[in-house]
């Protein structure tokens, strides 16, 4: 029996498991956030309306993705080692979508949405909403850098 095969089972289950809970979560974080950027992008400068409950579940999908990227990273390596040009390119590829994503939400919100801000502004809300915008991109850049590490671990052996 090849005891190195079975105890690295767990480990790829485990690894893969964090991986997708983070991507789920950066998928929900985009899909519910899809709303408040096209009012953003269509209305600057307007107050988006407030929903407690967004900015809970966004919240806590935040706090899921960043408990399974650093657990990951303190304590499990990425099992999986190969010469996969395609899938190497594909990882590449979702990882560059995914900093594309972050970088156009911070560019609509701090670029063309602030400017436009009525002196009337609840403060507070928008303060709020901002240390959930910071948390948003710092979770996708989380998620680019993982998703890049295990690109260049599939792709290690054919690099050029």
């Amino acid at each position: 029996m090849n005891t190195n095969l079975e105890n690295d089972q767990p480990k790829t289950a485990v690894y893969l498991l964090l991986l997708a809970a983070q991507v789920i979560g950066a998928g929900f974080v985009i899909r519910t956030a899809l709303p408040a950027f096209r009012q953003i992008v269509l209305n600057p400068g307007d107050q988006l309306t407030y929903d407690p409950q967004e900015d809970f579940s966004a919240i806590g999908a935040l706090l899921v993705m960043q408990a399974a990227y650093w657990y990951r990273l303190l304590r499990i390596s990425i099992p999986f080692q190969g010469s996969s040009v395609i899938l190497n390119h594909l990882l590449l590829f979702l990882a560059r979508l995914s900093f594309i994503f972050g970088g156009t939400l911070f560019s609509v919100v701090f670029f063309r949405h602030l400017p436009e801000l009525d002196p009337g502004i609840d403060i507070l809300l928008i303060a709020r909403r901002g240390l959930v915008l910071v948390g948003t991109l710092f979770a996708l850049f989380c998620l680019t850098l993982e998703l890049e590490r295990l690109g260049h671990a599939i792709g290690s052996h054919r690099q050029q």
